[in-house]
């Protein structure tokens, strides 16, 4: 005789076969978040399991992946990034050992500026930011580059390709039978005495939500100070550039091999669709024209919703009402660099009940 579990949720009834899967932590989401969280749970062997729905317009399928340790706008250091650049390494590096593949490219970048603003870049050489600051070239001789401006060398640097690392991730999970390839259901998510049941399959002690920009949509957490934006990337290709650097302008220009370089990104606040835009594109080009001095062409082009948080900083922990969901997003656009390490102390909460910083807690959008 089948058992049929009766469940009530917003005053709703609902008969569903015996649960077929049980699992400690479910991870919603399967995109850069949901892989680094995954991957700090199975390294400490957690239950848990992956719930995703693949969608080729999600932010980590249409990232950059670069990162960078100074912040240009203030010519300082990164907040925390002495802590961020070991578990950058570390994580990226696990990640091409368990996978056999590369992705994580460390690559120096050249940071160019109006010649007149040495004085600037020298000071910042000299203060905690040099660190990072190899050389600075008052004129440059780099092919495809107009002469006016001079430039900073900076390392580290680099960029990981997150499209190629989550779609091995996933395959990896499956294999090891970790991932689910299904859509969630937010009205299918029931809550019982000791777990909740989602789309009528799964029971799990906790949930964690990775949806990304999705989150918008989630009726727990969809108020947690998120400020989404849009991001278009274009693929060039370029005979006339040279591929020693990633440039850095009011644009990046990522080597990627063959002459061809990705070229990132946009910022639109107002247009939030996955939808590449004309003017996008042109925005884009015209960047491009403002240092370059040698012909392009678009090879591709694409959009995507970056899950950025109010106050630029990652979402964690737990719902301050219903204990049993979990939140790890917001990543941003500089997601790359800081979601290792916040995944670490995002498994040490959920395993270990580690304290997580106010400044990265969600609750800091609970408070009345």
């Amino acid at each position: 005789m089948e058992l049929v579990l009766t469940l009530k949720h917003n005053n709703k009834s609902f008969n569903h076969p015996k649960v077929l899967r049980k699992t400690k932590f479910l991870i919603i989401g399967q995109g850069l978040a949901g892989t680094l969280l995954a991957t700090e749970l199975w390294k400490q062997n957690a239950d848990f399991l992956v719930l995703d729905n693949p969608s080729p317009e999600a932010a980590s399928q249409v990232a950059g992946g670069a990162f960078i340790p100074i912040v240009f706008r203030t010519l300082k250091k990164a907040e925390m990034i002495d802590d961020y650049l070991p578990a950058l390494k570390n994580t990226y590096g696990f990640f091409e050992n368990l996978t056999g593949s590369r992705f994580f490219h460390l690559v120096p970048s050249l940071k160019l500026f109006p010649k007149d603003d040495i004085p600037k870049w020298q000071q910042a050489k000299d203060s905690a930011a040099g660190t990072f600051i190899t050389d600075l070239k008052e004129s440059l001789n780099l092919p495809g580059i107009k002469p006016e401006f001079g430039g900073a060398v900076i390392e580290p640097s680099g960029w990981v390709d997150i499209k190629m690392l989550t779609a091995l991730m996933g395959e990896w999970f499956l294999e090891n039978n970790l991932l689910i390839q299904e859509k969630l259901d937010y009205s299918m998510i029931e809550f019982e005495k000791d777990g909740v049941v989602i789309n009528s399959s799964i029971r799990a002690e906790k949930i964690i939500f990775c949806e990304g920009a999705s989150a918008i949509k989630n009726p727990w957490f969809k108020n947690a100070g998120f400020s989404l934006n849009k991001g278009e990337i274009i693929d060039i290709e370029a005979s006339g550039i040279s591929d020693e650097y990633i440039l850095r302008s009011e644009v990046f220009v990522l080597p990627l091999g063959k002459k061809t370089f990705r070229v990132g990104a946009t910022y639109d606040r107002n247009n939030i669709d996955n939808n590449p835009s004309p003017a996008g594109k042109q925005q884009l080009l015209q960047k491009l024209q403002y240092f370059l001095d040698t012909p392009v062409s678009v090879r591709s082009h694409w959009a995507g919703i970056r899950p950025s948080v109010k106050d630029r900083k990652p979402l964690l922990g737990a719902h301050p009402e219903m204990l049993r969901l979990n939140i790890f997003n917001g990543l941003g656009s500089k997601g790359v660099l800081f979601a290792p390490y916040w995944a670490a102390k995002m498994a040490a909460f959920l395993l270990h009940g580690e304290a997580l910083p106010d400044m990265v807690n969600v609750n800091r959008y609970f408070k009345s």
